[in-house]
């Protein structure tokens, strides 16, 4: 596993290359592909009575890295460099992102506005938020800190007071555009997860429904839905199918019939896109879960005219893997 960079996917998304700068001190060895001249890297104060530097100098070499996998849905992403000499490379010590706790100290390193090896300090301002992917999915138990994150952060480590990684820049929420007071870093318990599954099979096998689903939002102002998500399509073939849930459909007479309406999986409540997402995600593929939807039934009243009711059902559906052959080439 050596060699691997994790950062944001957003960071390398439109990219064509990457490259990967990495400091060593002078004097370690390297290989070709180092730049010259090196620098020295000088903090206040940190100059002898004498004059003479305490810190060494440190070459910066510049390495070739390639894309191993991406996860838009975390908004994650690994390279890998192949070519640096192990001793050039120092892994950063991971902790747990579990059991943070509001007001203890947090660091921020990254390059804001390219102003390369910042560090800001802070605290964790709040735990347990959500912001969005890249893609629009939601990424949970997000870490807010008020170390100051700006544009240049991204993918840089949030570090605990120990120096262990504890999350890993990737947002901040400012009406300018620059730093604040609240930016978010995905927890390091999920970038261990992720990463790790991105450089054993280059990908994400996700568990999922089989269903298409249509915009809560769009749903509810076209159809006055006001609880739940519209099925728009279940997948041919898939065990949702088999299970008997039902998409959007229009009759020979032309009349669009609403499909149904999920308003639960395994009781947690599902009231928009977020919540299907976050509680599919808790499940392996083949896992059988309880799916309760709203069905549209229509029924006679006593004086004849029909009405629409909703009536509530539960079936147990089978998740399909995200990767799996037949939904995807259903899918195209």
């Amino acid at each position: 596993m050596s060699g691997h960079i994790i950062t944001n996917f957003h960071v390398v998304q439109s990219a064509k290359s990457a490259q990967v700068a990495i400091l060593t001190p002078s004097g370690s060895g390297g290989n070709g592909n180092s730049v010259t001249p090196s620098y020295t890297s000088v903090r206040p104060g940190a100059l002898g009575s004498s004059g003479s530097t305490v810190l060494k100098d440190f070459t910066r070499s510049v390495y070739k890295a390639k894309v191993v996998g991406v996860d838009p849905t975390k908004d994650i992403a690994v390279l890998k460099v192949d070519d640096v000499p192990i001793r050039e490379l120092r892994p950063i010590e991971v902790g747990t992102s579990t059991g943070l706790r509001v007001g203890q100290g947090s660091l921020a390193i990254g390059n804001p506005f390219g102003l390369d090896h910042t560090l800001t300090t802070g605290v964790i301002s709040g735990i347990g938020r959500e912001v969005k992917s890249p893609i629009g999915r939601p990424i949970s138990n997000v870490i807010q800190t008020d170390a100051a994150i700006n544009p240049g952060n991204s993918g840089g480590p949030l570090l605990d007071s120990s120096g262990k990684m504890i999350g890993m820049a990737t947002a901040i929420f400012s009406p300018s555009g620059a730093s604040a007071g609240v930016g978010f870093a995905i927890p390091a318990d999920t970038v261990k997860s992720i990463a790790g599954m991105l450089i054993q099979n280059g990908q994400i096998i996700r568990p999922l429904l089989g269903v298409s689903i249509l915009d809560s939002k769009n749903a509810r102002q076209a159809l006055g839905i006001t609880k739940g998500i519209l099925i728009l399509e279940v997948k041919p073939g898939t065990p949702a199918a088999q299970a008997g849930l039902r998409g959007l459909k229009r009759t020979d007479s032309g009349i669009i019939e609403i499909g149904d309406i999920v308003i639960a999986i395994e009781g947690n409540p599902i009231e928009k896109e977020g919540d299907l997402f976050k509680a599919i995600e808790s499940f392996e593929p083949g896992d059988v879960v309880k799916v309760t939807v709203n069905r549209p039934d229509i029924e006679v009243d006593d004086d004849g005219s029909p009405q629409i009711k909703l009536k509530e059902i539960t079936f147990d559906v089978k998740l399909i893997a995200s990767d799996d052959s037949t939904f995807l080439k259903r899918d195209r």
